[in-house]
């Protein structure tokens, strides 16, 4: 316990309850108030904090770059999900790749990591996120028609843009995010989903869940029949797809198809290993694909459009239509064309994607379980069962860390001398987490937000940033709690 020859913070150290708690946790204030904690305990000269809930272990809140590397890469293996976050999201996620620790996720993610590399599932993506993002300006423009602007939800609009693209790489199948833009998304899937991740996110703060759960009252009835849904749909496709590869007809060449479900069911040899999965296995594995890239990704888009509608970042959005249009002559490519090269060359545009992760993290917080008594690099003692919580949000808005301008929009602390992209360290921001569990699916969010933005920016002017304040929802990712509401106009008009 002696590590460093360090001990335990102070007996003086900041201490939270549950009173404190569930007094701020609600929209617009549960990560300010993490954030007033954090500057707290750092006057003291701290960098971690305590939570002591009912009935469960104590929770070690930290802002701390080095306990951060220290339990994603030092002593990974030390600090796994654990029983209790693996229990809280059980129903919704079973053992799959981001609720597993152990064989179960080595397993999936030595599949995936080789299947998230291959060049099929590359261009597949790819192209669906291009076809994606010319659905979403068409939407846009029709609501636009000959008025001229019109003020819409971007929240709305990244969901749609994401949910049916993760529909499509993920299962193989349209899930009807595209109706016109009056209506609500048409989809099932869609809404029961919002409700699961809501309803389990709910479970941190209720340390009765289990009861209610098993009297089936309240949000856990909610969340059961939100679950009944989800799996009603997804189990559908699964056996659909299996009965049409038992049948053997003419042009079922399933193999073939580059979606994640039929890649897992079908095309597991690649990975160096032999691996089969049952319809159960199947379903938790791409559920646990849109939970991470459909929730993030909106996210990512909605806080990011948000920045670059206000006035004083307007700079920002010139900069990366000049970068665009350097790149398409450099590349020969047509105008409005976009290829692999041209996303690959746009230094600047991904720094501006990195700031609006850096500022809005899709995942504000991450909880990882002490399986032997342990001591951070801090001091911070922590006894088996305890929690340690980095709270990604705040460490962005730290001058220790970020310098004076820390809670500025700019995206230019991502590019170095030479005008490239130069990402910050995965323990500094870890907004893909680091280590063994640094985030396979990065690559795909940085593809699908750079089509996104690159079409939209060309296409409109986005303006109202500074109209209104927008509020965080509470939840397991960082959506905006009453949409985002921003004002488009044809370029030009």
């Amino acid at each position: 316990m002696s590590r460093f020859g360090l001990r335990h913070t102070n007996p003086g150290g900041l201490k939270i309850g549950i009173k404190e708690v569930m007094k701020n946790r609600k929209p617009g204030r549960l990560y300010h108030w993490h954030l007033d904690n954090a500057r707290k305990a750092l006057s003291r000269g701290q960098e971690s904090w305590e939570a002591n809930l009912p009935f469960t272990s104590t929770m070690h809140l930290t802002v701390s770059r080095a306990n951060v590397k220290y339990v994603l890469v030092d002593n990974f293996k030390n600090y796994p999900k654990g029983e209790i976050w693996r229990s809280t999201f059980r129903d919704l996620l079973g053992d799959g790749i981001f609720n597993a620790d152990g064989f179960n996720w080595k397993k999936q993610r030595k599949v995936a990591s080789y299947e998230f590399s291959a060049k099929t599932l590359k261009t597949f993506m790819f192209d669906t996120f291009v076809k994606h993002a010319d659905k979403i300006t068409g939407l846009i423009g029709d609501s636009i028609g000959k008025a001229k602007f019109a003020t819409l939800d971007v929240q709305d609009l990244m969901a749609r843009y994401t949910l049916e693209s993760i529909g499509i790489i993920g299962f193989g199948v349209s899930l009807g995010a595209f109706s016109d833009l009056g209506a609500e998304i048409s989809s099932s899937f869609g809404d029961a989903f919002n409700t699961a991740t809501a309803r389990t996110s709910d479970r941190f703060v209720d340390p009765t869940w289990p009861i209610k759960r098993l009297l089936g009252i309240g949000k856990e009835r909610e969340l059961a029949e939100s679950i009944k849904l989800v799996r009603s749909f997804a189990m559908k496709v699964i056996k659909e797809r299996r009965a049409e590869a038992a049948s053997g007809k003419e042009g079922a060449n399933l193999q073939d198809l580059p979606d994640l479900l039929s890649r897992f069911m079908f095309r597991t040899k690649g990975s160096g290993e032999e691996f089969e999965f049952t319809n159960e296995e199947l379903y938790y594995i791409i559920i646990n694909f849109v939970l991470a890239g459909r929730d993030t990704t909106t996210n990512s888009l909605t806080w990011t459009l948000w920045e670059l509608s206000k006035e004083c970042n307007k700079r920002c959005i010139d900069m990366i239509l000049q970068e665009t249009e350097r790149n398409r002559v450099e590349l020969g490519l047509a105008e409005g064309e976009i290829t692999h090269e041209l996303v690959a060359k746009g230094s600047y545009l991904k720094a501006v994607i990195q700031e609006g992760l850096r500022l809005h993290p899709s995942v504000p917080l991450d909880l990882k379980e002490c399986i032997e008594d342990d001591v951070l690099p801090d001091g911070t003692e922590v006894r088996k069962g305890d929690r340690v919580l980095f709270v990604t949000w705040c460490m962005a808005r730290l001058k220790e860390q970020w310098g004076d301008d820390c809670e500025q929009f700019r995206p230019e602390r991502f590019i170095n001398e030479d005008g490239n992209f130069r990402p910050p360290e995965a323990t500094k921001l870890p907004i893909f987490l680091a280590g063994p569990r640094l985030c396979l699916g990065k690559d795909m969010a940085f593809l699908s937000s750079s089509i996104l933005l690159t079409k939209l920016l060309e296409s409109f002017e986005i303006s109202g940033g500074e109209s209104q304040e927008y509020q965080y929802d509470v939840g397991l990712t960082i959506f905006a709690e009453k949409g985002m509401h921003l004002r488009l106009k044809f370029k030009n008009d």
